[in-house]
């Protein structure tokens, strides 16, 4: 497509840490977001990557988003509140992740609530960091209302996005899902390539179905599978914002509105296999089950693939080179000229 160009991954590295350090964010942190962000863009999934950097800074110029920020954990046993300080949210969700991890070893499970913190990319991302642990990773997040109740209007829920992510032998199994029917940075995506949408993921405002991006952004968001994804769609707001204290999506805004703070509410879950039965054994039960789903019987002209295994094998094509939107390399760019000083 012609609205794309290739980028230096290495150079994009550079420019992101610049721009990081420029508005003060610590480079140990800065490393954390910046490999959150990579990781969406090379596994296809560059509505949570790279364009995210330049939302990220301006809440952080706006004093929106700390840069580098205090943040409280409190531990209760195999529980942990964590206050994460208004910092970036992957800064704040990968010291869950650790503190999570580190209890589970000992205890066989930890789990997180987290409040006061901001967008935190995928939730894939640190599903597949507790898989390769030897855990079954749990994350979910909120998110600011977009979406509308089963047969409803009103913007009263997120995408409220989780993720499931557990080791076999050769891979990772990785479920990564918006409870919309689609999420609303691939919504963006579609309207930056002048691509319309399908039916089924959004409204406009006025309630009519529509394939406009444009239209869809300014509209209602849809959740999946009608009143299934409207039902998940408010367990992961009870765990991300009842259990936390965070906001709930109804009370949230926008990461694109710097006018108030996100108070973006997490759920982080790390469950330790070897506390269960030998990590060997699982993987390689996971993996004999993950060949037999493969290797079943196929409608004309589909594969079966086991989830997370079309983001592993994206990022495997992507060496020195990665193909981004114009838009995204311009904006890295004119933010890199800015703030390298």
């Amino acid at each position: 497509m012609n609205n794309r160009v290739n980028v230096n991954v290495d150079e994009i590295k550079i420019k992101l840490h610049t721009i990081f350090k420029g508005v003060s964010v610590p480079k140990q942190d800065a490393e954390i977001v910046i490999n959150a962000l990579l990781d969406a863009e090379t596994s296809g999934v560059e509505s949570h990557g790279l364009m995210r950097m330049k939302a990220y800074v301006d809440r952080i110029v706006e004093h929106k988003i700390a840069a580098n920020p205090i943040i409280k954990v409190e531990e209760n046993g195999v529980v942990v509140r964590i206050d994460g300080g208004n910092g970036l949210g992957q800064v704040v969700t990968m010291c869950a992740v650790n503190k999570c991890v580190e209890i589970a070893k000992k205890y066989g499970i930890g789990v997180a609530a987290i409040a006061h913190s901001n967008h935190f990319g995928t939730a894939a991302y640190y599903t597949n960091i507790m898989a390769k642990e030897g855990c079954i990773g749990i994350s979910a997040t909120s998110a600011g209302p977009t979406v509308a109740p089963f047969g409803g209007m009103d913007l009263l829920l997120g995408t409220n996005p989780f993720s499931v992510a557990f080791p076999a032998t050769k891979q990772v199994f990785c479920a990564d899902m918006a409870t919309s029917a689609t999420a609303k940075g691939k919504i963006r995506i579609y309207a930056k390539s002048g691509k319309t949408i399908p039916v089924g993921w959004a409204l406009d405002a006025e309630g009519n179905d529509t394939t406009d991006p444009e239209k869809a952004i300014k509209g209602i968001l849809l959740p999946m599978s009608g009143h299934k994804g409207y039902a998940l769609a408010m367990i992961v707001d009870a765990l991300c914002g009842l259990l936390s204290g965070a906001n709930l999506s109804c009370e949230a805004t926008s990461m694109f509105n710097t006018q108030n703070l996100a108070n973006v509410g997490h759920f982080i879950c790390a469950i330790n296999i070897e506390h269960f039965l030998p990590l060997e054994n699982f993987e390689r039960r996971a993996q004999e089950w993950f060949e037999k789903i493969r290797t079943s019987k196929t409608r004309q002209g589909m594969r079966i693939m086991i989830p997370g295994e079309p983001e592993a094998e994206r990022k495997l094509l992507v060496k020195d080179q990665l193909s981004v939107l114009q838009e995204t390399a311009r904006t890295i760019d004119d933010y890199y000229k800015k703030y390298a000083v």
